[in-house]
C-alpha cells in the first residue's frame, strides 16, 4: 500500500501543471479603430490576425474583449500591465469585482474578484497617447486564480508610427 501511495505522490504534487488548472486568458475579440471619430465603425476585427495589425498613430483605439477562466478555480486578480504610451479603460461586471479595501484599483488596471467567480469577461479599451522611437507598444494582461498555480499572461504587441493623417 505504501508503494502505491508513493507512486501516486508525483501526480498530486504536479497536479497544477499537468491538469490544466492554471487560469486562462482568451482574446475573444480584438478591434482596431484607426478612425475613432467615426461613429459608424467599431473598427476592424483582428482577433485571428494579430500579426496583421496595422501601424497605429496617436489617437487610434484598440478594444480587446477578454474571457477570463479560472479552469475550475475561483479567479483572484486581473492586472493590466500596459505601456505608458497607452491610455486604458477597463469595462467589467461590477457585481463580480470586490470593492473592499484597495484590492481593486481601476487607475492601476487591477481588479480583485469576489469569492465564487470562476469566469468573467473584461473589455480593455486602449488609446494611443504618444509614440516613442522604437514604435513598439504592448498591452499586457496577467490573471491569477485561487488555485496554487502560476497565473496566466497574455500580450498583444502593437506597432505604432509617427505619421500624421492628411
Amino acid at each position: 500500500m505504501k508503494k502505491r501511495v508513493l507512486l501516486l505522490l508525483p501526480l498530486f504534487l504536479g497536479a497544477c501543471s499537468d491538469s490544466g488548472e492554471s487560469p486562462v486568458i482568451t482574446i475573444e475579440r480584438l478591434y482596431v479603430n484607426t478612425d475613432p471619430d467615426s461613429e459608424d465603425s467599431k473598427g476592424e476585427d483582428y482577433t485571428n490576425q494579430k500579426d496583421n495589425l496595422p501601424a497605429l498613430k496617436v489617437g487610434d483605439e484598440v478594444e480587446a474583449l477578454l474571457l477570463l477562466d479560472g479552469n475550475g478555480a475561483e479567479l483572484k486578480t486581473f492586472k493590466l500591465q500596459n505601456d505608458e504610451e497607452l491610455a486604458t479603460k477597463l469595462i467589467y461586471k461590477e457585481e463580480e469585482v470586490s470593492t473592499e479595501g484597495n484590492l481593486t484599483d481601476e487607475d492601476k488596471g487591477q481588479l480583485r474578484f469576489k469569492d465564487g467567480v470562476t469566469q468573467s469577461q473584461v473589455i480593455v479599451r486602449a488609446t494611443i497617447e504618444h509614440v516613442d522611437e522604437n514604435g513598439d507598444v504592448k498591452l499586457e494582461f496577467y490573471l491569477s486564480s485561487k488555485a496554487e498555480c502560476e497565473g496566466a499572461e497574455e500580450v498583444i504587441g502593437l506597432k505604432t508610427t509617427n505619421e500624421k493623417e492628411n
